[in-house]
């Protein structure tokens, strides 16, 4: 499937509410279990990342309306759009995905950068 025929309401998501392949992974993962609630430890391991990774990227979802966490000390994430469109955007990327992965890894990767973020990362402490 070439990214041409990825669905507008995929492309959308993608620009609108997906920061990083990371976030697409895990927001895939958690609409393929709906119902389960998903601690960030988990998540690390099914997406290989650490577990700060994994509570940005789901703080992350939640902030964009896509998840809920339960708000425990140790919180659990489910898929949790907050309105039907997100819900038919989340299945047309999914649909998108299984189809070519490849090329939606390309758009979320294609999209602009925020310039804010970039600005912010720029003065972020990391170990090397």
């Amino acid at each position: 499937m070439a990214e041409s025929h990825i669905s507008d309401e995929a492309r959308r998501l993608i620009a609108d509410r997906i920061s990083s392949a990371e976030m697409l992974e895990i927001l895939l993962m958690l609409a393929g279990a709906p119902g389960r609630g998903w601690a960030a430890e988990e998540v690390s391991r099914q997406v290989f990342t650490v577990p700060a990774a994994a509570i940005a990227s789901l703080e992350g979802l939640v902030g964009e309306g896509l998840a809920a966490s339960d708000g425990a000390a140790n919180p659990t994430y489910r898929f949790a759009p907050a309105n039907p469109e997100l819900e038919r955007q989340v299945a047309a990327l999914a649909a998108a995905y299984r189809q070519s992965r490849v090329a939606v890894i390309q758009l979320v990767f294609a999209r602009p950068a925020d310039p804010l973020r970039s600005f912010a990362d720029a003065f972020r402490m990391r170990r090397d």
